[in-house]
């Protein structure tokens, strides 16, 4: 099993990573994105289902990245023709949120490749203001998390069971704070957090949640909740 990482990971979440048997994938950072998100993988990239669509001028850069998920997975590469700048929204066009039937995007922002990717599969598009809606959501089964009043809204109203939390205590400098889509990452019926989700000020509202879906908890260490773009488990 792959994980995709920020390469600036810290050592205890990596450690912890490796310790239950994953193949950690750090994501060098581009030259094309800020550098508080230029390896965060929710920026750099789009996976869902098998595919996983990222620019070819990314793949040009750091070509050992995708070989080796080739040779390690059965995953399905599409390359793009997109350019990202480091000014939103040209930074956002891989980023976009899957849960269940539905995809949340900022439409006039995310890639055409994802748009058709949904099309091809069925997945119905629900277009939202916010151009980070990976990064602001937390999605387990029919649940979410998030402290996005717009994104909570959208995702209540496809029938999502949404718990919203305060903003902060979630690390991303030089910003205020990040986001709990981007300090987590979930793969069958466990999350996994990038820190220790009880650091936040939420942090029962987000366990309680959490476990009462049915899904557990893996805090991959005790530090404080870091954003750094999702980890993105690929089989």
């Amino acid at each position: 099993m792959i994980c995709l990482v920020d390469e600036r990971i810290s050592e205890k979440c990596e450690r912890s990573l490796l310790k239950r048997g994953f193949h950690v994938i750090k994501m060098p950072r581009s030259k094309k994105l800020g550098d508080a998100v230029a390896s965060h993988p929710d920026m750099l990239l789009f996976y869902h289902g098998g595919r996983l669509i990222t620019s070819s001028e990314y793949c040009e850069s750091f070509p050992y990245i995708f070989s080796d998920i080739r040779e390690r997975s059965k995953t399905s590469l599409t390359f793009t023709d997109d350019t990202q700048e480091p000014v939103y929204p040209k930074d956002a066009v891989f980023n976009a949120l899957c849960i269940g039937e539905y995809i949340f995007f900022k439409e006039d922002t995310v890639s055409e490749a994802i748009k058709d990717y949904a099309l091809d599969n069925a997945i119905t598009s629900v277009p939202v203001n916010q151009g980070y809606p990976a990064c602001t959501a937390l999605v387990f089964g029919n649940s979410a998390i998030t402290s996005d009043s717009g994104m909570a809204r959208a995702l209540s109203k496809v029938g999502i069971n949404v718990t919203v939390i305060s903003n902060g205590d979630i690390s991303l400098p030089p910003y205020e704070y990040g986001f709990i889509g981007g300090a987590s990452g979930v793969l069958g019926n466990t999350v996994y957090f990038l820190g220790n989700p009880d650091s936040h000020r939420d942090g029962k509202k987000i366990r309680s949640a959490i476990e009462g879906a049915g899904y557990r908890i893996c805090a991959l260490s005790d530090e404080p909740l870091t954003d750094l773009g999702r980890i993105i488990f690929i089989e």
